[in-house]
């Protein structure tokens, strides 16, 4: 389908390439059959839905980085607190007998250990971070989204320049220079993916 838009726009419209010499005749349009055939010199090239693919599975662009992050959050809530305390000291037993008016003291050393386990149920249903971490997943998916749409723009004004090139000439040094531009912005944006599918297709 993309294709299909690609060659319609092309073949009924006029795109802006050198200037003419004065008095030269209009270079002719190319026809739909000479369009097909210049597209299809670029069948070994990847295509758009590909790099697509392959944007949307980056890893800076991943929005199942923040869902696992929020799912080991709530399961946090389900593990124990565990706090342990050791306390020593003496404790003293006083007696008196008031027969004789004695009193008697005796000390005992005791050493009292305490343990407690606290659970946080609430944080298994909300979390205390669940709203940064919505945050960041919002935050990747429009920044793939962005990125995704760069991608597509490079894409198809690089292909408008070669079927420029292929199909009227324009071999400027100008155009040169912005396929090569356009090529190395697409392999960034893809995280390498287009050079890699250009080695094998």
């Amino acid at each position: 389908m993309m294709r299909s838009v690609l060659v319609l726009a092309l073949a009924t419209t006029t795109v802006h390439a050198q200037a003419p010499t004065p008095g030269a005749p209009a270079p002719a349009e190319p026809t739909r059959a000479e369009i097909e055939r210049a597209l299809r010199a670029y069948r070994h090239e990847p295509s758009i839905a590909r790099l697509i693919r392959a944007t949307r599975e980056l890893d800076d662009y991943d929005l199942d980085v923040p869902r696992r992050a929020l799912r080991r959050a709530r399961r946090g809530g389900w593990l124990p607190t565990l706090r342990v305390a050791a306390r020593r000291g003496q404790e003293y037993d006083l007696s008196a007998q008031i027969e004789d008016e004695s009193t008697r003291v005796s000390t005992d050393d005791d050493l009292t250990l305490e343990a407690s386990l606290t659970f946080r149920f609430d944080r298994a249903a909300y979390g205390p971070n669940e709203v940064a971490w919505a945050r960041e997943t919002r935050a990747r998916e429009r920044a793939r989204e962005e990125r995704i749409q760069t991608l597509i723009a490079a894409y198809f004004e690089r292909r408008r320049l070669q079927l420029e090139r292929d199909l009227r000439g324009r071999n400027d040094l100008e155009s040169a220079l912005r396929i090569a531009e356009l090529t190395a912005l697409l392999d960034a944006l893809s995280g390498g993916a287009f050079t890699r599918m250009m080695r094998d297709p």
